[in-house]
């Protein structure tokens, strides 16, 4: 038996599409699955992760989302960097005790220049990504429950026409990167500071509507502004305003902390956690929930 562990080409888009449908999770079409193949931020994609082929036939992938991002702030400068989102790693039952899993993700960690990130809710992969050097990300993240009435303090912005006329140049990108993916960008002003903000929004758990922070432009200022967001942006039912630790700066005595389900995971030797977002990853292209 001949088998080898590549790099994932055009070629190769279908096989795995029906690998994934068939074996990893039925429940995803195969249309869903190949949106990790066609993400349309990044024409010039080195591949689509590394697949494991057996005799001819594809029975292992691992897949690999890039992105190139504007990193930074104001006080620190801006500077771009490439990430690799990892998704989707799944050997088939006939080849595993081989090592070719571990050899999947030993082979989607080889250029250094690069920022990886894992955002899966399962348990399942953590031992081995961190045995190969990954490290934790975030294992909080804190919450907040509608207590009143919008604050005049704070103007919250939806409309996306609106929300774009007032975005800078890198922010605009991100508006238009992301404009047909499953997230709610909203403009916050307060305090006489302005930030762009990505939420996940998810019914989880029983019937509770979960605003998931993917993404804040400033982190202060979304964090000096949480109590009155919240209060702004929830509806009455119930709901939840949530965001990771590394998200935000030091928030008030009192406020809601819980340790994750599953911690997040990264491996870089350029950027700081602080700067590593929830956009440009799977969570959009599947449509998933954070948690």
């Amino acid at each position: 038996m001949s088998t080898v562990i590549r790099a994932a080409g055009p070629d190769d888009v279908e096989a795995i599409c029906t690998l994934l449908h068939t074996k990893m999770n039925s429940k995803f079409s195969i249309e869903r699955w190949s949106r990790l193949m066609s993400y349309p931020w990044l024409d010039d994609k080195p591949d689509y992760g590394v697949v494991v082929e057996s005799d001819g036939q594809i029975l292992g992938y691992t897949g690999l989302i890039y992105s190139e991002r504007m990193i930074g702030d104001e006080q620190r400068g801006f500077r771009q960097e490439r990430f690799a989102s990892m998704s989707s790693w799944y050997l088939d039952k006939s080849l595993r005790g081989r090592g070719l899993g571990k050899g999947m993700l030993l082979a989607t960690m080889e250029d250094t220049s690069l920022t990886y990130t894992i955002f899966t809710n399962s348990s399942k992969p953590i031992g081995i990504v961190k045995a190969l050097g990954y490290q934790v990300l975030d294992d909080r993240r804190y919450h907040w429950h509608k207590s009143g009435d919008g604050s005049s303090e704070i103007i919250v912005r939806q409309d996306f026409n609106e929300i774009f006329t007032r975005a800078t140049a890198i922010q605009k990108q991100i508006l238009t990167d992301m404009q047909a993916m499953p997230v709610t960008p909203v403009h916050v002003e307060f305090n006489g500071r302005d930030a762009l903000l990505f939420f996940s929004i998810k019914t989880k758990g029983e019937d509770v509507l979960w605003f998931d922070l993917l993404y804040t432009s400033d982190a202060a200022l979304f964090t000096d502004s949480a109590p009155w967001l919240t209060n702004a942006l929830l509806p009455d039912t119930p709901a939840v305003l949530a965001a990771d630790s590394r998200l935000i700066d030091t928030p008030p005595e009192g406020t809601l902390c819980e340790y994750l389900p599953v911690e997040r995971h990264y491996l870089s030797q350029n950027v700081e956690p602080r700067d590593i977002d929830f956009l440009y990853s799977e969570l959009q292209l599947l449509d998933l929930k954070l948690d």
